[in-house]
């Protein structure tokens, strides 16, 4: 009987415990280790801000998912890797030990110059965490006023959350409540198509969103921008990228300079061939990957089929992202922004059909 140990509850992870639901590894005895009851869907966290969804509408719960495959549920957060020993050491105390692992618990935000900032300081990931604060925030501003919330990072995610608060941190002509995203020198959307952008950059300003492209840190607690500006601000979100698991620096893994678990295309570590990395945590050595959630959801049917070839000692698979993705940007006002590599398309129907597909992920794993 081999222990397959399922690191962390991500996107990847539950579409695994699917496939293994419908059709069980053999002689297997399979854990999920993961420190929240809920795996939140990051692609509709905006729309919970927004006030499209409510909390439960974006979130599933794991229980159901690891029993309907046949495993044990561990709710601990590991702090600790031996991958030479096959060992993981829990919050609590306990220890895991595994013959296979694969390893799927995101990251976390890489606050950078903000770490010194004074006032409230929302990192978007964990989003367990981030979804408390933002509770935090929204009361504190109706009972306070809604003053100035700023939104660093220029990514996908910085320029959806800004244009969701927007509805919540409300422009008003008496000089209420305001957003701004603080998008960096490259501006909005760096790495779409210049359509997509210009798109972005007019939506933005319709929702009363104030674009500023420079960098930002915090300087004596204040936001200070790169000219040396300071901004007012009541809160700040942080969407400034991925930041590793500081145990997997110390867990004899491969890793990058940034820390992430270093994997081959078929998502296998390339110092220790019983583990595997997906999603945020790993970082491929074949080709660049954004970390993405919909890369960790299309690579989650070829981890499946992986794991089972891995201890069965078969054959891998590659996973071979598309050449385009396509990604659907809400902006807080049930309209959206599509891009698929060249082409970009926007309006109502495009928020529609992210709301389709949002919804039709979240409940493809409905249990019972």
């Amino acid at each position: 009987m081999k222990r397959l140990v399922l690191l962390g509850a991500g996107h990847a992870h539950l579409i695994v415990l699917r496939e293994f639901a419908q059709s069980p590894p053999p002689d297997t005895e399979l854990v999920l280790i993961s420190p929240s009851r809920w795996q939140y869907y990051s692609g509709m966290l905006p729309g919970w801000i927004a006030g499209d969804y409510q909390l439960d509408q974006c979130r599933i719960e794991v229980a159901p998912q690891v029993t309907a495959a046949g495993g044990e549920l561990i709710l601990d957060r590991a702090v600790a890797l031996d991958a030479g020993g096959r060992r993981i050491t829990l919050a609590g105390g306990k220890k895991v030990d595994y013959d296979w692992l694969s390893i799927d618990i995101g990251a976390s935000t890489s606050l950078g110059q903000l770490q010194d900032y004074a006032g409230q300081l929302l990192s978007v990931k964990p989003i367990e965490d981030f979804q408390a604060e933002w509770d935090q925030f929204v009361q504190a501003s109706s009972a306070s006023g809604a003053g100035h919330l700023a939104v660093v990072g220029g990514g996908a995610a910085g320029v959806e959350l800004a244009m969701a608060a927007a509805n919540v941190v409300k422009h008003t002509h008496e000089g209420g409540g305001r957003v701004s995203l603080i998008a960096g020198k490259n501006g909005p959307l760096p790495g779409f198509n210049a359509r997509a952008r210009r798109l972005a950059a007019k939506k933005m300003r319709r929702r009363r969103v104030t674009l500023i492209e420079q960098q930002a840190g915090a300087r004596g607690g204040e936001l200070a921008l790169a000219d040396g500006t300071l901004l007012k601000s009541n809160a700040v979100i942080a969407a400034t990228g991925a930041m590793a698991a500081p145990f997997l620096r110390d867990s004899g893994l491969g890793v990058d300079e940034q820390g992430f678990v270093t994997v081959d295309a078929c998502h296998q570590s390339l110092s220790h061939p019983n583990v595997f990395a997906v999603g945020d945590t790993c970082s491929r050595q074949d080709r660049a990957l954004n970390r993405s959630g919909v890369h960790a959801v299309r690579a989650g049917p070829v981890l499946a089929e992986n794991l089972r070839a891995a201890m069965a000692g078969g054959k891998l698979k590659p996973f071979m992202p598309r050449r385009y993705s396509l990604y659907l940007l809400s902006c807080g006002d049930q309209t959206a922004i599509g891009s698929y590599g060249p082409v970009t398309f926007s309006g109502r129907w495009v928020w529609r059909l992210k709301d389709r597909i949002d919804r039709g992920f979240i409940q493809g794993f409905a249990v019972g």
